[in-house]
């Protein structure tokens, strides 16, 4: 009995834990996004727009260890930023120029070259609680014999999404390269078609699909945690899982082929409602159909693969890679979802879900927690608080 009671404990402790990190989580509003570098040629000049956050470089705040501007102890740096008007952030921006070019390194023919700053624009967004962003041009000289170039930023200014806008390619010829915080690009070709390295575009897009659950997906990894509580048994869970998976490549793939398009203001709450609902599901489910929680399990595995997609949205899909970017992007998916599954099934399972109280104190109360910060993401999406 006393073995019982410290499990019972344990596991409490643990949900908590994951209550709060999610609630922290859901509560900030200042989430840190992919910057995108969109780049041109022509024979004198290779020009960069690059779409990114002016507030979070200016404030100094390291974007490759927080997801959320709210987590750092800059915070209050980039809030006062966040308020000022969008000329005054361009004049700030444009006086500390020298300062972020030289954090910004372009090489042609592995050679640094000098950035020219041509223009700032900074959208001009009142609502405080919106990130806004700025796009910044600028261009380096480039000479009759340039072959190819690199691209890379410091690691404080976070991931960044690299893009190629050429009308003299066909759209399966372009470059696409997503770049963790601080990693170079691959080499890029002026004067032939570029052939990124398979192993390379494979691993960029398996990590960031591992990422866009663990640690950044804390919606989907509620969700699963929801389908795991349905059943102790290892056969319904895998079939529940499969069923998910299914659905959602499904829209994933039809997304990137533009055989369909989202909307996040309605794909994002339905996604927080798909959780709210998997929760009540697994409280009232002695009074559930099964047959019908495969149906549901399939309808928002279709609603989630849109919410993957909104990821690959912003990379684009353009690329001469694009096969194997959408199979690693969502064998990482995977990955992740598999390696949750497993410490829930080791964790809880074997060592706690065949005690007879085990719905009583873990399952329902459980369960209610995830309809809880369910209800309480479809409220904060839609604009209710």
């Amino acid at each position: 009995m006393l073995y019982y009671i410290k499990n019972v404990n344990l596991y409490l402790f643990l949900i908590l834990g994951l209550f709060l990190n999610i609630y922290s989580a859901s509560s900030n509003s200042h989430e840190i996004k992919p910057s995108i570098a969109d780049f041109t040629y022509d024979e004198k000049y290779l020009n960069f727009k690059i779409r990114l956050n002016a507030e979070l470089i200016l404030s100094n705040i390291d974007a490759s260890k927080v997801s959320n501007t709210d987590s750092s102890s800059l915070s209050e740096t980039y809030d006062k930023l966040r308020v000022l008007e969008s000329k005054n952030i361009e004049q700030i921006f444009q006086n500390s120029w020298d300062e972020i070019s030289s954090n910004i390194d372009i090489k042609i023919d592995n050679e640094s070259k000098q950035i020219n700053l041509t223009k700032i624009k900074v959208e001009n967004i009142k609502n405080f609680e919106i990130s806004r962003d700025t796009n910044v041009y600028f261009r380096v000289l480039l000479d009759n014999n340039s072959e190819q170039f690199t691209f890379k930023w410091i690691k404080n200014y976070g991931p960044i999404i690299l893009r190629e806008n050429n009308n003299n390619k066909s759209e399966n010829e372009l470059v696409t390269e997503y770049l963790q915080s601080g990693i170079i690009s691959n080499q890029i070709s002026f004067k032939e078609n570029n052939f990124s390295n398979i192993l390379n575009s494979f691993s960029k897009f398996f990590v960031l699909g591992v990422q866009h659950i663990i640690p950044k997906g804390l919606d989907h990894i509620l969700f699963i945690f929801g389908l795991f509580l349905f059943s102790t048994s290892l056969k319904k869970l895998i079939t529940q899982i499969t069923i998910f998976t299914i659905a959602h490549s499904i829209t994933l793939i039809f997304v990137s082929l533009s055989l369909m398009k989202i909307n996040p203001q309605i794909v994002e709450p339905i996604i927080a409602l798909s959780i709210f609902y998997v929760g009540l599901e697994n409280i009232f489910k002695n009074y559930i159909k099964e047959y019908l929680r495969y149906v549901i399990i399939l309808f928002f595995g279709l609603l989630h693969g849109l919410g993957f997609a909104l990821v690959l949205s912003d990379i684009g899909y353009r690329s001469s890679d694009l096969f194997i970017n959408l199979i690693s992007f969502n064998i990482g998916i995977e990955v992740a979802q598999i390696s949750i599954v497993l410490i829930l099934y080791l964790l809880i399972t074997i060592n706690f879900a065949k005690n007879k109280n085990y719905r009583i104190f873990f399952q329902i109360p459980s369960s209610m927690l995830i309809s809880t910060i369910g209800l309480y993401w479809f409220l904060e999406r839609i604009n209710i608080f």
